[in-house]
């Protein structure tokens, strides 16, 4: 562990500007004006700026009191906390100073060498609210509309229509920040997207953790580097857009319109689409040597429904010719009773030939199952059922 110790006096003019500039909040004195440490990494050839970056082990004590240092990150194990390297950020100590400019102050840094050279730098800065910021930041002026309508048409003339999709040409009215819709959108000079984000939430975030991050991109984006975007400040303030619109669409021209999301809703229960009912053929048996039955190919895949939810059945009446006698109606009745407790539907025929019948061919369905064989010369006593359920 290295020990180096700074000796600084204030000069009146700082003492004055400290010492009168000083509010009560939280149970204690807060000043507007401020002495920041600052440690960064000692870097050869020296840049022209530099990112905070603080030594493993470290510790600061002004006039033998602790500073505040900034938090530790989150994954750190507990036995290695007086060991890491803390968050980089500006160490306030105004508090710990002797404000008078006779006293001199002990400025003690402590820190675990990692063969790493560092600078140490101590300025009075002046701390300034969000309302200045915005208001400086609203003085500098912005990007044109002009320029960023230009900008979106050489986009949306670059996509591929092969390639493009939905939310190729959409643009978010919310920030990603605060997820509210954007007062003042700003982004960095520096990125090449069109989304933006709320310039106050994006500076009160860093006030309470100064990252100066663009949140679309994940690059640096410093204060200094936000500009206004006044195409898409002149899209929420404009009369046409509806409190509860949260995106818009660009069109070719580079104008926009109102994005509005639309539902389909496909009716997908409807028995009658997956499976079409049984066709079945009446017949008249009167000169014909032949009988054809008929039935959907879809009958196979019906055998797994459940019973009440089985297709109506088609019930045919075989009439013969003007000779032969029409079914009863009990036998009418048998037959339904049989087709509705069935998961497959049963055709029970019955056939009373004339006095005189010609033998029959019989013919069979394939893809049913069913046989219909008539051989009989004479007519049976009684109607016998001919087919069969497979």
């Amino acid at each position: 562990m290295k020990e180096t110790t700074f000796k600084h006096t204030l000069s009146l003019e700082h003492t004055n500007a400290v010492s009168s500039n000083r509010y009560f909040s939280d149970g204690k004195y807060e000043h507007h004006n401020q002495y920041q440490i600052r440690i960064c990494q000692l870097i050869e050839p020296v840049p022209n700026e530099s990112l905070d970056y603080m030594p493993l082990g470290l510790h600061i004590r002004v006039n033998m009191k602790a500073c505040p240092l900034p938090p530790v990150p989150p994954n750190t194990r507990p036995s290695n906390l007086t060991e890491s390297r803390r968050t980089a950020r500006p160490i306030n100590c105004t508090a710990n100073f002797k404000l008078s400019p006779i006293n001199v102050n002990n400025i003690t840094i402590n820190w675990i060498p990692d063969g790493k050279n560092y600078v140490f730098v101590m300025y009075l800065v002046k701390k300034l609210t969000i309302d200045t910021l915005m208001k400086k930041l609203q003085d500098k002026g912005g990007k044109s509309s002009e320029e960023t309508k230009n900008y979106i048409i050489r986009k949306i003339a670059d996509v591929d229509p092969d390639l493009a999709t939905d939310t190729s040409y959409r643009f978010s009215l919310v920030c990603p920040l605060g997820k509210m819709r954007m007062k003042i959108p700003v982004k960095s000079i520096n990125c090449d997207h069109l989304q933006c984000f709320d310039a106050s939430t994006f500076i009160l975030m860093n006030e309470r953790k100064p990252t100066w991050i663009c949140p679309t991109c994940n690059n640096p984006c410093l204060y200094d580097d936000l500009q206004i975007q006044n195409y898409f400040l002149e899209v929420i303030s404009s009369p046409t857009l509806k409190d509860c619109s949260k995106e818009i669409e660009f069109l070719d021209d580079g104008t926009w319109r109102v994005y509005e999301e639309t539902i389909k809703i496909q009716n997908t229960n409807s028995t009658s689409d997956r499976v079409k009912p049984i066709e079945l053929v009446d017949l008249d048996s009167d000169d014909e040597n032949c009988i054809e039955l008929r039935t959907n190919s879809s009958l196979e895949n019906s055998r797994t429904q459940e019973p009440e939810n089985n297709l109506k059945s088609s019930f045919v009446d075989l009439t013969s010719s003007g000779d032969e006698e029409p079914q009863t109606e009990k036998i009418k009745q048998e037959n339904e009773a049989q087709a509705a407790n069935a998961i497959q539907s049963v055709d029970v025929i019955d056939l009373k030939p004339q006095a005189q019948v010609q033998p029959q061919q019989a013919v069979t369905s394939s893809e049913q199952g069913l046989v219909i064989e008539i051989d009989s010369p004479s007519p049976p006593s009684s109607p016998t059922p001919t087919t069969e359920a497979s």
